[in-house]
């Protein structure tokens, strides 16, 4: 059904690709991973893979590189390449939905761009590796932020620049005027506890090492102590040491990282497979860096379903119990 879908999608102008990725959203929106529809919701992201693919790495560079110095640059390209327009109409929709949710208890978890996402529990709310066109506006929503590395799709510095106006934490390795840490150690904010290891970008590569900040943070009571362990772009398993049984792992989908390893090492209840469709890599050989949805579930494939998942941009995922 995927194949289908996505010769379509491929084949389509842009109105029907449009239209397409409109029922696509609708459908996602109200069909989050339940350990049993993976195969009906590879069949609409393949249209989303579609569309992503008519963008080339250049393109999105100067969309990323427009948002804040020409925005009616920005606003055309938008115009111009369908999945542009679709990224930014589900990041805005999960920002508005980030804003209303109020968590009565459990935890809530927003899937943005990347490897970024939001945890909203009913005493906190914080972001890690958060990017992507007016992400900014989440400043007022979160208590602190968290930032594995200082690579441009993990960090958008427009939201770093408003939460330090604001005096709350930014926690990095390399942004001036953030909590800066290069170091394993412990943070407290509220009844959100934070352990952070050091890891390693690229553990083949000497410069490449001791040079990503992984974080296991439990979400406090009010989430019934869920744990996530976020390990950035670290491709080094053996410096990944989650001290509490992890509720949500999200890891890099290929750094030379072996997934399903990584994944019986941490023992998560469940993985969220990232950095997949990342747009400012390219599709095309020789360096085809922007890994799709069909590579992500074909590195788990041998993973239980409800054991592991690929989430959508802008998708919202419930943690068991969570109610509000």
């Amino acid at each position: 059904m995927a194949a289908v879908a996505l010769g379509a999608a491929a084949d389509a102008t842009d109105a029907d690709l449009r239209a397409q990725l409109g029922m696509a959203k609708s459908w996602l929106a109200q069909n989050p991973p339940d350990g049993t529809n993976a195969p009906a919701r590879r069949a609409r992201m393949a249209v989303l893979q579609a569309a992503g693919d008519r963008l080339s790495d250049l393109d999105y560079r100067d969309y990323a590189r427009s948002w804040e110095t020409n925005k009616p640059l920005a606003d055309l390209l938008e115009a111009r390449h369908p999945v542009l327009g679709y990224l930014r109409g589900v990041t805005d929709s999960a920002i508005d939905e980030i804003r209303r949710t109020q968590v009565r208890e459990g935890l809530a978890v927003w899937f943005i761009y990347n490897m970024g996402y939001v945890f909203k529990t009913p005493r906190a709310c914080f972001g890690i590796d958060l990017d992507g066109r007016g992400v900014e506006r989440l400043a007022p929503d979160l208590d602190f932020l968290l930032n594995t590395h200082e690579h441009g799709v993990h960090a958008h510095e427009p939201l770093f620049r408003e939460m330090l106006a604001r005096n709350k934490p930014v926690v990095a390795r390399w942004y001036p005027g953030s909590l800066l840490v290069s170091q394993s150690t412990n943070l407290v904010f509220g009844e959100v506890r934070i352990r952070v290891d050091i890891g390693d970008h690229h553990r083949e590569q000497p410069r490449q090492r001791e040079n990503m900040l992984m974080f296991e943070v439990d979400c406090g009571p009010s989430a019934n102590h869920a744990v996530i362990y976020h390990s950035g772009d670290g491709n080094n398993m053996e410096k990944m040491h989650p001290v509490q049984p992890v509720d949500i792992f999200i890891l890099h989908t290929s750094v030379g990282l072996p997934v399903p390893e990584a994944i019986r090492h941490v023992k998560p209840k469940i993985t969220f497979v990232s950095h997949v469709m990342e747009l400012g890599h390219s599709p095309l050989p020789p360096h085809a860096w922007r890994w799709s949805y069909d590579y992500a579930f074909g590195v788990i494939r041998d993973i239980p379903e409800r054991e592991a998942t690929v989430l959508t941009w802008g998708e919202r995922w419930l943690a068991p119990g969570t109610t509000f």
